[in-house]
């Protein structure tokens, strides 16, 4: 079964990594996570690629509150 996690309109996905086809794996096997993100429209986009699993996660927290107008501080 392979690991996802949703976080507001964007869903991080656990992969293979890119040199191994970026396929769907589960959280025990990840290279990588890659970053879909659900368009209103109902397309899904894969907004990025290749990413740490903390990376990922301030990625689609960061344009969530840039969507809301809201200022993250570090």
């Amino acid at each position: 079964m392979s690991f996802s996690v949703k976080v507001g309109r964007f869903e991080i996905i656990a992969t293979s990594g890119r040199k191994n086809g970026s396929v769907p794996v589960s959280k025990s096997e990840a290279e990588e996570f890659d970053v879909l993100e659900r368009r209103k429209a109902g397309s899904v986009e894969r907004a990025r690629r290749g990413l740490t699993f903390e990376t990922a996660v301030t990625y689609c927290v960061q344009r969530i509150a840039g969507a809301k107008g809201e200022i993250l501080l570090h």
